[in-house]
């Protein structure tokens, strides 16, 4: 997982990658646009523009992937996403290959990083987190998740 602001993006990857072309996109991406989906490179590169309310801890699941990264950028507002390095999860749903996500119970030990405008989290496969989480009180929030095919 990598954390920084979006300032220092450029700095992890080559224009030329998957994650370069991902990065390219978020920086040109005119936010005025509606929430959907925006195909970048097909299936191998895509963008979902979302608007959500964030919740309580207690309401999410831990969640990881194994086909996607996710670039995460808040677009609108604040939410923590809780991360973990530990391995043996309770599954709470098992991996599903058409939605490319396992869900686990909350692990005993994970910490808490800061997404709002301006920051971003890269979210590599089989890194456990648990994005949408309310900071002080539940609010409406405007994300932009990008995934990039690493199979």
């Amino acid at each position: 997982m990598i954390y920084d602001k979006f300032e220092n993006i450029g700095l992890y990857f080559d224009k030329s990658q998957p994650l370069g072309k991902a990065v390219d996109f978020a920086a040109s991406f005119d936010k005025l646009q509606p929430d959907g989906r925006y195909e970048i490179d097909g299936e191998d590169i895509y963008a979902l523009v979302m608007t959500y309310e964030t919740k309580p801890v207690k309401m999410l699941k831990f969640e990881s992937h194994k086909k996607y990264i996710d670039v995460q950028l808040l677009l609108e507002g604040q939410e923590y996403m809780d991360v973990s390095l530990e391995k043996d999860l309770v599954v709470d749903t098992l991996y599903s290959g058409k939605s490319d996500v396992a869900l686990f119970a909350r692990p005993q030990h994970s910490t808490s990083i800061l997404l709002k405008p301006g920051n971003f989290a890269i979210v590599f496969p089989d890194d456990i987190h648990q994005p949408g989480r309310m900071v002080e009180q539940t609010e409406q929030v405007r994300k932009m998740v990008i995934k990039v095919c690493v199979q």
